[in-house]
């Protein structure tokens, strides 16, 4: 292996102001109990002053009789990787860290609308051309009326655009004639977001049609839920339509509503199973190959910091959002999901597994996936991860929870082993081999109860036949029965390897990628971790905001 500056090692140093991470003694019960902290600091302060503002108490953590008392280990603070950046944990709980908000909503807010039916329904049904001209004139009006514009009726109540200022409308094509006939304001130019080759292939794959990517504002779905998106979306876009083409009441109306709700429309989430209720657009509904094609690091960053950027961005999404705060109770956990992007554990044990591929098989893609070789891959992951708490014992009080060593784990293994095969289906037998048979079977050790669960881990359930669990990889996501508990992270990572091992330039939908390549998002999905590390700095310009509303307000 190479001699390279190991980060990983330098960064628990730091952290734990330690030269000797080997030693395997320390001293309890003097580190300062929450003290440590700055941020618990602050929230004691201010609990204080909110107490006494409203007269019922709020966060008493300077109370020895409420809760556990802190104090009985080090209260390590965190650098989220790729960055310099040296936070507390507080500040990547997504309540406190307005990027993972961000995050989350400008993925919730997004939806896609084929245009090909409704100008179809134009020129067929009303008689009316469609020219670049029109399409031009269209697009002006929709983001109009997409943030709340009145066009259909007067007197009727519009909306602060102050208020729904991150809401727009542009299009998607692969016509370059069509691209150079239109506005460029409404234009996501593949050509312009995209290396050469890639921008090729997606272009052929998109052709003639043409897709109207769409973000609704971040206070519609503050107000409601994911399952207004689409509607919103319609609705405005119907209007939209009324307006720029000058069409009357009647069934046609009808048929731009049918084709803007449903007849094609993308929605990025499913509805969720019954006992979850939730509606379209909704993270638990969101596929695991959609968060490849979200994560924008493809574009300007090597095969493996991609699969590293989609790790950091499966976990926020899946685990710390939609587990922990949807299924939880909204609060959420952070330790086990910023395990996975914080101090260079997964980015040195990757590099390290990385080249352990090169030197055994030759380089990414180049071994046919079989069971021998999965075993092989996911074997030399758990004992090089196991090696490394072995070897310093500050990393594993750092990861001192089950769940998190074997979300380390599992998600090294499916990484490792989507790089070496190409294979999505290989990288996610890897991920359950580690967590079923490895350490939970072999090693009688699973974490907590919630991962004992045997339709939740078990190889059988890489080829379940259920109808939820049968999906291939990519298909798949948090929505069906089978997949574990709070770990959804792995797939994710193992995915994006096994497509980016082939240079793929879209992992599930070329539209999809091309729409979170938007250079107005306000969260930049080329950079996942470095967002994070500006939210957790609270450095982050957030949408959504109402201090429009606000008394004095502008």
């Amino acid at each position: 292996m190479s001699k390279k500056e190991n980060i990983m090692i330098k960064r628990l140093k730091e952290i734990f102001n330690t030269e000797d991470l080997t030693d395997k003694h320390t001293s309890f019960y003097q580190f300062g109990g929450w003290k440590q902290s700055k941020r618990k600091q602050e929230f004691v302060i201010r609990a204080k002053q909110i107490a006494e503002s409203r007269g019922i108490p709020i966060y008493l953590r300077d109370r020895d009789d409420i809760g556990v008392p802190l104090g009985q280990r080090f209260y390590e603070p965190l650098y989220i990787s790729s960055t310099e950046t040296l936070c507390e944990r507080e500040d990547l709980q997504l309540v406190n860290n307005a990027a993972i908000q961000q995050m989350g909503d400008d993925i919730k807010r997004t939806v896609i609308i084929g245009l090909d039916l409704a100008h179809k329904i134009l020129k067929e049904r009303l008689g009316k051309e469609v020219t670049p001209e029109t399409i031009n004139h269209y697009m002006e009006v929709v983001n109009h009326t997409m943030p709340g514009g009145v066009v259909a009726q007067e007197h009727m109540a519009e909306v602060n655009p102050e208020l729904t200022k991150d809401s727009y409308a542009k299009i998607v094509t692969g016509n370059q004639e069509l691209k150079d006939s239109l506005d460029s304001r409404f234009i996501l130019d593949i050509d312009q977001l995209f290396p050469e080759e890639k921008a090729e292939e997606i272009n052929d794959e998109i052709g003639s049609r043409i897709f109207q990517v769409t973000r609704v504002p971040t206070i519609a779905i503050r107000i409601a839920d994911g399952g207004i998106v689409h509607r919103w979306a319609s609705q405005q876009t119907v209007l939209a339509f009324i307006a720029a083409y000058s069409i009357g009441g009647g069934a046609p109306l009808s048929d731009f509503a049918f084709a803007g709700k449903h007849a094609q429309v993308i929605v990025l989430g499913n509805t969720t199973w019954p006992r979850r209720a939730r509606a379209p657009n909704e993270f638990g509904g969101i596929p695991f190959g959609y968060i490849s094609d979200i994560c924008q690091a493809d574009r300007v960053s090597d095969p493996l910091t991609y699969v590293l950027e989609s790790v950091a961005l499966g976990g926020v999404l899946y685990d710390l959002i939609w587990w922990g705060g949807y299924m939880g109770g909204g609060v959420g956990p952070v330790n086990g999901t910023a395990s996975l992007y914080t101090n260079e554990v997964l980015d040195e044990l990757s590099r390290y597994m990385d080249e352990w591929i090169h030197h055994n098989y030759g380089g990414y893609n180049s071994v046919k996936p079989s069971l021998e070789v999965v075993k092989k891959i996911a074997q030399e992951s758990v004992c090089r991860v196991l090696e490394e708490y072995d070897n310093y014992p500050v990393l594993l009080e750092e990861h001192w929870g089950g769940g998190i060593r074997l979300n380390v784990i599992s998600t090294l293994a499916s990484i490792t082993t989507g790089l070496a095969t190409g294979n999505s289906l290989a990288s996610l037998m890897a991920g359950h081999y580690v967590y079923a048979h490895l350490v939970k079977e072999a090693m009688g050790r699973n974490a907590w109860g919630g991962g004992e669960a045997v339709d939740l881990v078990s190889i059988p359930d890489i080829v379940s036949t259920f109808p939820d669990g049968a999906l291939i990889p990519e298909l798949r996501g948090p929505n069906i029965f089978s997949t574990m508990v709070a770990h959804s992270a792995f797939p994710v990572g193992g995915i994006t390897a096994s497509h980016a091992a082939k240079g793929h330039p879209w992992v599930l939908s070329p539209v999809v990628k091309v729409a979170f390549s938007d250079p107005n998002l306000v969260f930049d999905f080329r950079y996942v971790r470095r967002e994070i590390a500006k939210g957790a700095k609270r450095e982050f310009n957030f949408t959504g905001d109402r201090n429009a509303l606000r008394p004095g307000g502008e």
